[in-house]
């Protein structure tokens, strides 16, 4: 009973390096519930609910010692990688409603950080460019992803919002070219509640300094 209890608590919680994905459909021999995790060296690990409470099982067992990623924490390329992780399954991240939530999940293969180099680095990654998936409505998969402009990925976004200005309609991102001003300036001045007006007089002023 106490361990039914508990069935709903542990989704998207954080134990040591293990983010609990989902629970496990099988039961362990004594009958607790176990649950499928996936630990920060990106291998899929399943373990009791009762030890990842208690902090007896805090990672896969790679004790750090996995080479999948060392040398590559610090790198943009693995920032990306655990931040495409955290949007697909960690049910606290601010974005996991649009991603995880929506059913949008990773690869296999790319759950180890080393396999998603390796094809990152033979299919165009460059420190400019930023991870897109060639179908918004489909899952991190190497048939479905790229590596594109900032412009082009906010282009390819299902819930884009357009601007209207001349009698013209415009993404953010095409906008913000138009001004020749950053895609998250016109984006923090549309939550100030700025007009299209307002932004476009605010940027030729910025031009003209």
């Amino acid at each position: 009973m106490g361990e039914y209890c508990h069935l709903k608590e542990l989704d998207g919680l954080r134990f040591g390096s293990l983010t609990v994905i989902n629970r496990n459909r099988n039961n362990s021999k004594g009958g607790n519930a176990r649950w499928n995790c996936l630990c920060d060296c990106g291998n899929k690990t399943v373990v009791i609910g009762s030890k990842l409470r208690s902090g007896y099982t805090k990672s896969c067992g790679c004790a750090r010692k996995n080479d999948n990623a060392k040398g590559y924490s610090s790198t943009r390329l693995y920032r990306i990688w655990k931040g495409m992780m955290n949007r697909c399954y960690n049910h606290k991240n601010d974005n996991y409603k649009y991603y995880g939530g929506k059913g949008i999940s990773i690869c296999d293969e790319w759950l180890t950080f080393i396999n998603f180099r390796t094809w990152s680095l033979s299919n165009g990654y460059k420190e400019s460019l930023t991870i897109d998936r060639i179908n918004p409505k489909g899952n991190y998969t190497p048939l479905n992803c790229r590596w594109v402009s900032m412009k082009m990925q906010q282009n390819n976004k299902t819930n884009n919002r357009y601007l209207s200005y001349l009698g013209q309609e415009y993404t953010i991102a095409e906008f913000s070219e138009k001004l020749n001003v950053t895609y998250w300036t016109v984006i923090n001045q549309l939550k100030l509640g700025w007009s299209v007006e307002r932004i476009v007089e605010e940027a030729r002023m910025k031009n003209d300094r």
